[in-house]
């Protein structure tokens, strides 16, 4: 006599995870309001009591599936998150001057005469900072996130000049059987 799928399943044992899972669900349906305390306390012991499939599966029957957590959402690219804060920082560089250009237009009007380019200063300067940020946005970009992330642990380890001419201070250096020979003088 041959099982139907579901009534094989039904007789199959049940491992401590299936369990476990069965108890998981359970407490995410309690959490939620599904279940008061005493049903889910019987539920839960009818479910590490369970020794099949069978057993288990009447204990969420009446319980809407759990969905799964939704995933995380992708980082966004470094790279474009340092193009769009470029376009920001040009647009801002741009209506900024423009209205400055416009106030000394307007002060050449209203003066009837040709008055020095005061807001040369400011389309140089800032222009550098920008120059440079269009660099970063647009140049090579790192993999790694954090600028320190490669920096080795060891403070010593990154000093050239300790690793190149062994003044790397030593355990004996510092621990407490190391002493001058002053002691020995008196």
């Amino acid at each position: 006599m041959e099982l139907e799928p579901g009534q094989r399943r039904a007789a199959l044992r049940a491992s401590d995870a299936d369990r476990e899972q069965i108890v998981s669900a359970l407490r995410q349906h309690h959490s939620e309001g599904r279940l008061t305390v005493d049903e889910f306390t019987e539920r839960m012991q009818h479910a590490f009591g369970a020794k099949t499939f069978g057993e288990l599966d009447p204990l969420t029957r009446d319980l809407p599936p759990i969905l799964p957590p939704l995933p995380e959402p992708l980082g966004s690219d470094p790279a474009m998150v340092a193009r769009h804060r470029f376009y920001r920082h040009l647009l801002g560089y741009a209506w900024t001057n423009a209205f400055l250009v416009l106030v000394w237009m307007l002060s050449c009007l209203a003066t009837t005469d040709l008055l020095f380019f005061w807001p040369l200063w400011t389309l140089l300067g800032w222009g550098l900072a920008l120059g440079f940020h269009a660099i970063r946005a647009f140049g090579p970009q790192d993999d790694v996130p954090d600028r320190n992330a490669h920096w080795p642990r060891d403070p010593w380890s990154r000093d050239p000049w300790s690793r190149a001419h062994g003044n790397r201070p030593s355990a004996q250096r510092w621990s407490g059987r190391h002493r001058s020979r002053s002691h020995l003088s008196r």
